[in-house]
């Protein structure tokens, strides 16, 4: 048989050692979590570089385009593309049309331009 004092001293050790296996079991949850988090962390900061990468693409390429509107909007540009694709040219005494004068007759601007246009 074992003593009161065995007894309180086996009963001591068990009791630390569940406290132990307890601090152990807490301390493992804690370092499974902070892996874990490190490697959700690092996952989310993967994901940041490519929106990063993609982002600077899109901008260099909003860039482009608007150097592109800047060129394409000159007014130079625009006569250039206007006569030489399109035909226009600045009117000329020959293809002007006068209103309201006494001398041409016409009071109509869309009959005017029917006139010239059709004849």
């Amino acid at each position: 048989m074992e003593s009161r004092a065995q007894r309180i001293k086996a009963d001591r050790v068990r009791a630390d050692r569940r406290s132990a296996v307890k601090l152990l079991t807490v301390i493992m949850i804690g370092i499974f979590v902070l892996v874990g988090m490190r490697s959700y962390a690092a996952i989310i900061q993967h994901e940041n570089n490519i929106l990063e990468r993609e982002n600077a693409y899109l901008q260099a390429e909003i860039d482009s385009l608007q150097s592109q509107i800047i060129d394409e909007t000159r007014v130079t540009r625009i006569e250039k593309v206007a006569t030489q694709q399109y035909g226009m040219v600045y009117p000329s005494a020959a293809n002007v049309v006068k209103l309201g004068n006494a001398e041409s007759g016409v009071k109509n601007l869309a009959a005017a331009i029917r006139s010239e246009a059709y004849n």
